[in-house]
């Protein structure tokens, strides 16, 4: 044992204590352990309070709805808002709220989730009206196309057939010609388009709409080929607009700017040709 100058002494190497260290471990330990008791404590003391109010809630409506004093706040009106071909009955119907008592605070998420599996319905949502009304809010699927196969069949931007008179008034869809192609078995499976030529036409023609809404409404007809080319026929010109499956639709910004131009010059044209990159190839008549 060496002793210093000032008496103080020193461990001789490699015998440090270690005695307050390991009592400074278990002093943590133990506060750990107090600190997971009282959470712990405090969870089953809100379980017990939660499960407590959700009995008494529950018999507490119960007697509330037994003796009448919940009448004023059941559902007694549905409107339905949105549907022009559509049904309202039938919607009220396939949501399955005929004979359902619910009250104005009543979830509704499955009798939405219900609504939007009608093929007509593109979405829909419920609005509560205090104290005892319901508003059903939907939104109708258009057609773009009218699907000319055996008879002609509404189809909207989603390929998705819609059970309905085509011949709608406020509907004015062109009429997509796939005869050529294929049969109505080999187009439409399950209520939708599986013909990949056939889908990539519907939402081509989809995004013409929402670039050039003036052109699409413009567009009477469309015809596809075996090889997949895409013919176009137009309301107020006689000629005839030919496209490849890999067209953009950038190209159909074009074809008013050239249809205005010959109609300026009094050209009458009986092929636009946009298959070429980067050009039209105009043919004229004779």
């Amino acid at each position: 044992m060496k002793v210093l100058r000032r008496g103080r002494r020193i461990s001789p190497r490699g015998s440090r204590r270690r005695a307050p260290l390991a009592r400074d471990n278990r002093r943590v330990d133990r506060e750990r352990l107090a600190l997971r008791r009282g959470q712990a404590k405090r969870a089953l003391r809100l379980a017990l309070v939660a499960s407590v109010c959700g009995f008494v809630g529950y018999h507490a409506v119960r007697m509330a709805d037994a003796r009448g004093w919940l009448s004023p706040f059941r559902v007694r009106e549905v409107r339905v808002v949105g549907a022009e071909v559509a049904s309202p009955a039938v919607l009220v119907a396939e949501a399955g709220l005929i004979g359902e008592e619910l009250h104005y605070w009543s979830v509704l998420d499955p009798y939405v989730h219900r609504v939007r599996r009608d093929p007509l319905i593109e979405s829909a949502r419920f609005q509560r009206r205090f104290p005892n009304g319901l508003t059903l809010e939907v939104k109708e699927r258009r057609p773009i196309v009218l699907l000319a196969l055996e008879r002609l069949t509404p189809v909207d931007g989603a390929g998705i057939v819609l059970p309905v008179n085509p011949f709608h008034a406020e509907w004015d869809a062109p009429v997509l010609d796939v005869a050529a192609r294929s049969s109505r078995a080999q187009v439409i499976q399950g209520g939708r388009i599986r013909d990949e030529v056939v889908v990539g036409a519907v939402s081509w023609l989809e995004e013409v709409g929402h670039r050039y809404p003036e052109l699409a409404r413009e567009i009477s007809s469309i015809r596809i080929d075996a090889e997949g080319m895409l013919t176009l026929h137009l309301v107020h010109a006689a000629g005839e607009v030919l496209l490849a499956r890999d067209t953009p639709v950038d190209k159909m910004g074009w074809v008013d700017e050239v249809i205005r131009d010959l109609q300026e010059k009094g050209v009458e044209f009986t092929r636009l040709d946009l298959r070429f990159p980067d050009q039209i190839v105009v043919a004229t008549g004779r």
